[in-house]
């Protein structure tokens, strides 16, 4: 099924994920309410499998994991897509979620090399993006000038992180002076709240 499809038919949307594609769909949950105007939740796809959910055929399931392996997360696509339509944004292609979703984002993010992923949730976070400017001009919540602005702004990010990659001395800097701490506390707000959870298991991970 194409996602064009889908889109103009559905009433509420699911989020379902683990670990940092939890995080990147918390985030994604604040665009979506607030830009295409539909109701969403997220859930935990290892806690939402063993829950006794009623399926609404006319809201979308959208799973996000960077394998498209994710035990929970295949768990509950399997459990859901005889329901509902499912939606998997991932990143390896070939992957199981892939083949067995109804429609697919690909985030291509390449080869993921390190446990903490980084640039798979970076992609994820522009996938989501994407897929809410979609949405609200599908449900007509957003109009063209609005939609214009947001598509420039999101494609100048690369710039914006080029930037922050030239940080790297200050930032070592700061590292130093935290070398020493016994705690860190991540605070932040609406989507900011959802990165700072991600900044959090990064430190934790790493």
């Amino acid at each position: 099924a194409k996602a064009a499809d889908i889109l103009p038919q559905v009433d509420s949307v699911l989020i379902l994920a683990c670990g940092t594609s939890y995080y990147a769909g918390s985030v994604g949950r604040c665009w979506l309410e607030a830009i295409a105007g539909i109701p969403c939740q997220v859930e935990i796809a290892s806690e939402y499998r063993y829950r006794e959910a009623v399926a609404n055929p006319k809201q979308l399931v959208v799973t996000i994991s960077q394998s498209g392996e994710t035990a929970d997360t295949l768990a509950v696509l399997r459990m859901l897509k005889q329901h509902q339509p499912v939606l998997a944004i991932v990143n390896v292609p070939e992957s199981t979620i892939a083949r067995e979703a109804s429609a697919v984002f690909h985030t291509y993010a390449g080869p993921e090399i390190g446990v903490a992923s980084t640039k798979a949730f970076t992609t994820q976070l522009a996938t989501l993006a994407c897929f809410t400017l979609a949405l609200a001009e599908a449900r007509g919540t957003i109009d063209e000038p609005r939609r214009k602005e947001l598509c420039r702004t999101l494609l100048d990010v690369p710039t914006l992180m080029t930037q922050a990659l030239a940080l790297d001395d200050k930032l070592k800097a700061m590292a130093a002076n935290l070398t020493f701490a016994r705690d860190m506390l991540y605070i932040g707000r609406g989507t900011s709240y959802a990165l700072a959870m991600e900044g959090a298991l990064k430190m934790k991970e790493i």
